[in-house]
């Protein structure tokens, strides 16, 4: 099996650079994903069936990659949250945070910061609101947003 793959890494490196990688770290991360879905590939191709293997490959390869990149971006996202975050309760302490709030709030944008401000996490602001936890982060983030762009 290891042949099959050292023989097909060419296929792989050729799915990779479609995907264009800024930087080796993150090519490198691509070929290892690369690799998994190429070794899935071998598990389940049957020559019996009339297709050769490097078509058959190409999909498994590309999804493997794809999910490596859509995991990276959400892990992304989710530091950037949580960064947000802490930010906002460093700046909520301060005595003239409130003071700083632009006036195109929505009212939910101002519950859910004052709710923030006094500790609750977004599972107890969604109950409090009675919404998604999805909706109520975008309340979060864009009222951030919304502050940020004011105080600049």
């Amino acid at each position: 099996m290891e042949n099959i793959i050292e023989e097909n890494m060419g296929l792989v490196i050729s799915i990779v650079n479609s995907f264009n990688p800024t930087n080796d770290e993150e090519r490198e991360e691509y070929i290892q994903a690369g690799r998994i879905g190429l070794w899935k590939a071998i598990q389940k191709y049957d020559p019996n069936k009339g297709c050769k293997f490097s078509p058959y490959a190409r999909n498994p390869i590309r999804w493997e990659i794809i999910k490596t990149i859509n995991s990276a971006k959400k892990f992304n996202n989710q530091c950037s949250l949580n960064n947000m975050i802490i930010d906002f309760l460093e700046v909520c302490n301060e005595n003239n945070f409130w003071e700083l709030l632009p006036d195109d709030l929505t009212e939910e944008e101002k519950i859910v910061l004052e709710l923030r401000c006094s500790g609750y996490n977004f599972s107890e602001i969604c109950r409090s609101i009675d919404r998604g936890r999805h909706y109520t982060k975008q309340l979060f983030m864009n009222a951030i947003k919304k502050i940020r762009d004011t105080n600049e």
